[in-house]
């Protein structure tokens, strides 16, 4: 491979990568957080509790922390395009099966079961492609990509409301499941695991580096053997398991919370899709600033911040409330989860992250099935969601106190290969 000084502009495939990463996310993401949509319509239709139908979501979660490492895996083994293809072809599956539900364990199959896999056969290659594109400049890479973990659940929550009041909810699902499947299948034709695929360098290339093309077996047994024997390995997926608990309650019960306060089902929605949007911002902003200046102070203040935020929501029963809590909370929940893949980089260097990775989506798939549960339950109990808040604040300010004790990044913990 020639070394090159330089190697980055704007015609760069690397940023086609980006793109296509970006979509893929915004369906992942959009299975998650777009089921706080459905919860109403089934209480109405069939008059499941609340609790029950939260146990789908919780399942969902279960499932994908489960599965997460196996996608991770799955990277290194046929590659994170090949099983993309595969969570398109679970999307598919899961959406038009939950269109034609009756009973509530179908529920649990079609969006516990295979939307769980589907979700982390999705997300989880996308951040290990992302990081074989860039040499330089992953920060601003990643955060692109990570925008559309919240332009996703924007775009979807209004779509599906829309559609749910246009043409009900079950040739909902039949109608966003064909056309989402089209669009993945499309965009990943075009997707490409590495560079060296195509015969190129990757973005901001500046001396020749090991990827997972010329990793031997052995070579990424050893490393990742010495990767699990880190504290660090094991304090980020708590972490990411105590943010996710944390913001899954809002996520999961901010919708049945406005209607509960008398907000309408769109007014609720809108609660859910102007988070999204705003948060936006942190999403892209926060992994830029974690690559220049170092991920534990961006990720101390989001999670702290996230934990704060929430309790604007005890006792509030005006629009207004709600849409305050919305654009101030978006900001520290929005940069909670989009420093990791930059922490990755600093902590273990340039080595293929998808097994990595998929461990700490293990941690927070955990996290959100325990949060996407709580608000149900609660409310089924006390009548209130007030206590689901509480441990909302609870969980994300602990994992802040966690980050303190991560060491410092500007120091590699795995002997340098490169």
């Amino acid at each position: 491979m020639k070394i090159t000084s330089a190697n980055h502009n704007i015609y760069h495939y690397a940023w086609i990568i980006v793109f296509i990463c970006a979509v893929v996310q915004m369906v992942g993401a959009a299975i998650r957080i777009g089921f706080g949509v459905l919860v109403d319509p089934l209480v109405e239709i069939f008059g499941w509790s609340t609790g029950s139908i939260g146990f789908a979501y919780a399942l969902m979660s279960i499932v994908t922390a489960f599965s997460s490492p196996i996608a991770g895996y799955l990277c290194f083994k046929i590659g994170c395009k090949k099983t993309m293809v595969w969570g398109t072809i679970l999307f598919f599956i899961g959406m038009i099966w939950i269109s034609q539900i009756s009973n509530i364990w179908e529920l649990y199959l079609s969006y516990g079961l295979v939307f769980g896999v589907a979700q982390s056969f999705l997300l989880v290659p996308a951040v290990p492609i992302i990081s074989n594109w860039f040499d330089k400049y992953l920060g601003l890479g990643t955060g692109l990509m990570m925008g559309a973990w919240s332009l996703g659940p924007a775009i979807s929550v209004q779509i599906f409301a829309i559609f749910f009041e246009i043409y009900g909810w079950r040739d909902s699902f039949i109608i966003i499941g064909i056309t989402g499947t089209l669009i993945l299948l499309i965009f990943l034709f075009f997707l490409k695991d590495t560079p060296e695929e195509m015969n190129k360098i990757a973005y901001g290339f500046m001396k020749k580096i090991k990827t997972k093309n010329n990793f031997s077996t052995y070579d990424q047994k050893y490393i990742q053997k010495l990767i699990y024997k880190k504290n660090e390995f094991w304090n980020l997926i708590n972490i990411h398991f105590l943010g996710c608990v944390s913001h899954s309650i809002i996520l999961v019960g901010i919708i049945p919370m406005g209607i509960n306060a008398g907000l309408s089902s769109l007014s609720a929605a809108g609660i859910l899709t102007t988070l999204s949007i705003i948060s936006i911002i942190s999403r892209v902003i926060t992994p830029i600033i974690a690559d220049k200046y170092g991920s534990k102070p961006i990720m101390f203040f989001s999670l702290f911040g996230q934990g704060i935020g929430v309790l604007i929501l005890i006792n509030a029963t005006q629009t207004w409330e709600f849409y305050i809590f919305a654009i101030l909370w978006a900001i520290p929940y929005g940069g909670e989860g989009a420093a990791f893949p930059i922490i990755n980089r600093q902590y273990f260097g340039k080595f293929p992250i998808g097994t990595t990775y998929g461990w700490q989506i293990f941690g927070a798939g955990i996290g959100m099935a325990l949060g996407g549960i709580l608000p149900g339950i609660i409310f089924d109990l006390y009548n209130s969601y007030n206590l689901a808040i509480i441990l909302s604040a609870v969980f994300s300010i602990f994992a802040s106190i966690v980050i303190l004790f991560l060491r410092d990044t500007k120091e590699k913990i795995i002997p340098s290969w490169e």
